[in-house]
């Protein structure tokens, strides 16, 4: 059962905000109000029970510990070849929060996960309504906050990395706020600005990594996303391939 509540939460948007105790994920309920909520709209729980990431793959998380939130666009002004910058104004705007707390650890992984070290720390789903153009966006976050204990050693918090308790509505009214900035300055045309700070904190950039693709293993280091949203690697040939997310593993 879903159980809503009203809890308004000023962001840049000043839009509505939606509380629920739990739902089956966040998406699923953004998805019932799309076209009916302005820009902006927001839905949050303590706790989803059919929370899920990219490419079908689920979404485990503590009730009550973590923040999970989706928030509606409509960046029907945005061409349909461009979609994954949305992708990345979200990446940008959860990477600067968090970057003030872990400076030297955080990074963003390649398509959507947020990444501590070598941890899992969150991730994105973004979801389209796309006909002629871009007719809406469901984008979905989850941080893990407070949560102590995970059934994966690959995944991680932020109280785990600094010993103490954090605000999760503080965060999210954060992050809604960098949102918000980048929104507008994609909506303005600072497509080659935006691109360059993402290429800059990704994951696996600096030094030789492996990776497996559906042609073999290799060594390589990320170089940038291209504007096609897909994975650009320099291999140890001097190379460059680039990759969608289905095609390649990091090892």
């Amino acid at each position: 059962m879903d159980y809503l509540f009203d809890a308004p939460i000023q962001t840049e948007f000043d839009r509505a905000s939606f509380y629920y105790k739990s739902c089956s994920s966040t998406n699923d309920m953004a998805q019932r109000y799309m076209f009916h909520s302005a820009e902006g709209t927001i839905f949050i729980t303590e706790h989803q029970y059919k929370g899920r990431g990219q490419r079908g793959s689920s979404w485990a998380s503590e009730a009550g510990k973590n923040l999970l939130f989706s928030f509606i666009l409509y960046p029907e002004w945005l061409a349909i070849d461009a979609v994954f910058a949305l992708n990345i104004i979200t990446s940008l705007a959860i990477y600067k929060v968090l970057v003030a707390y872990l400076p030297k650890a955080l990074a963003i992984k390649w398509p959507n996960d947020i990444y501590c070290l070598d941890q899992k720390l969150g991730g994105i789903l973004i979801e389209t309504n796309i006909g002629d153009k871009i007719k809406a966006a469901v984008v979905g976050i989850g941080l893990n906050v407070n949560q102590l204990h995970f059934e994966s050693s690959k995944c991680t918090s932020l109280a785990i990395q600094k010993g103490t308790i954090f605000d999760s509505a503080l965060l999210l009214n954060q992050i809604m706020d960098g949102l918000s900035s980048y929104y507008a300055q994609l909506q303005n045309g600072n497509h080659n600005l935006l691109w360059e700070k993402y290429s800059n904190i990704l994951y696996r950039k600096i030094g030789w990594h492996a990776f497996e693709t559906i042609y073999g293993s290799f060594e390589g280091h990320i170089v940038a996303v291209n504007r096609r949203g897909e994975l650009v690697v320099a291999a140890r040939n001097g190379n460059h391939y680039s990759y969608k997310p289905k095609e390649i593993v990091f090892v």
